[in-house]
Formats: structure tokens, sequence, C-alpha cells
């Protein structure tokens, strides 16, 4: 299992004036621990979730994968090493609508140079859409396609899956689907899991909990002891 450590991480844009997202964050995160970060819109979680996964460079600290600095990664090797270690869920669900179901899951693995071998079919019935391989996105409801968005990010084993409110567009019922699955599959697989959400009834889940205020951690504490189940509001 693999770790993130964030040192300083900042993130700005413009000069005069400058426009202050994430402001000196720090924080470590150990390999098969289920993340979640939390704050208002615009407190700046979306921004730390894209850096940590490499999808954006900070304007100033570090994180480091490994102890490799992504900063010091040229584009290419930064792209490999997303495809390959990062399994990304959105809100937006992303699924390619000119692909079926099944195509979506091959995607990652002939991306990664790795064969079907079942793949495909084995995590369409973990995530329970059996059979639904030949339909096209559009005729799936929105908690299916969100579980296609979690099968499509774990089928080619990364490291880390980061997850940027992936219940956002879904209803109470779907979502406590969603979150569940997610937890349990990462919890199964041994895969770091780090979720951005507004829902606090998701803290009862978390292994490690980082508040966000206006682009600074204000805390970062263990949410929850592991194996102590959820007693309280509903679980997404």
């Amino acid at each position: 299992m693999a770790d993130i450590a964030f040192e300083s991480l900042s993130r700005w844009y413009g000069e005069t004036p400058r426009r202050t997202v994430l402001d000196g964050v720090s924080g470590q995160i150990h390999g098969g621990e289920f993340v979640v970060v939390v704050g208002r819109s615009g407190s700046g979680k979306s921004t730390l979730l894209n850096l940590l996964g490499g999808l954006d460079r900070p304007s100033a600290g570090v994180v480091r994968v490994d102890g490799t600095d992504l900063a010091r990664l040229s584009d290419r090797d930064l792209t490999a090493l997303r495809r390959r270690r990062m399994g990304f869920v959105f809100q937006a669900y992303n699924l390619i609508p000119t692909l079926s179901v099944a195509d979506n899951l091959r995607l990652p693995l002939s991306l990664n140079g790795m064969a079907d071998d079942g793949r495909v079919a084995d995590w369409l019935g973990r995530v329970g859409l059996d059979g639904r391989g030949e339909d096209w996105p559009d005729r799936l409801s929105g908690g299916e396609q969100q579980r296609v968005a979690i099968a499509r990010a774990l089928i080619h084993e990364p490291d880390f899956i980061l997850a940027d409110e992936p219940t956002g567009n879904l209803d109470l019922e779907n979502a406590e689907r969603v979150v569940s699955l997610l937890d349990s599959l990462c919890r199964a697989e041994q895969r770091t899991l780090i979720m951005v959400t507004h829902a606090r009834e998701v803290v009862g889940l978390a292994d490690q909990l980082l508040t966000i205020r206006e682009g600074r951690l204000v805390e970062a504490a263990e949410a929850r002891p592991a194996g102590v189940p959820d007693t309280g509001a509903a679980t997404p």
C-alpha cells in the first residue's frame, strides 16, 4: 500500500490581485485509509483533491507519492502515474456516451496494457450490474452510471481512488448505496480512498477527516477507529 504526503501546499491564480484557493496545507495519507475531505463550497477541498491526484500542479508546496515529488515529474510521467496508480470518480460520472458500459470499463485496461480476462464481467457483478455490459450509459439511471464509474476507477487495480462529490447528483437512497459500495470495495481491495464531500454523514466511515475552511486545513484527525460501525445518520 502506498502513501501520499503533502507539505505547505498552496494554489493561487493571478498576481494582481492574487486569488488564493489553497493556503499552506500539510498532511499525510497512509495506504489503505478512507480519508474524507469536508468544507463549504469554494473552501478549496476539490482543489486539494486535484493536487493530490496530479490533475493540477501547486503554486507552492509539495505533493509526494511514495516519496516522489509530483512537481518533478514531466507531464508525460505524471500522466503515466495517474493512469496506472490513480482511479477517479466524479460527480458527473464522466462515462463516454459513445461506448457501451463494458467498453467504458475496458478503456483503463487498454490504456494500461492489461487484458480483460473476465475482469469486466467480474466488476459488473461486484457493483450489481450483471448483464448490463452492452447497454449504453444513457440507458442507466444516475445511480447505475455512478456504479459503472466506480468499477471503471477500480478495475485496473490502482493504489488510490479519488472521488469528488460522487453522490452530488444522486438521491439519498442511491447516495447511500454508492458510498457504501466505494467503502466496501476499497477496503476489500486495500485501496486508499480520498473523498471530497459536503455530506457529514460520510464521516462515520472514514479513518481520517480533513476539514478545509477558506483554503486552510483546520482539522485533521481520526474520524472513527477501525472496525467501529457508524450508528448515526444514513451512510451513502
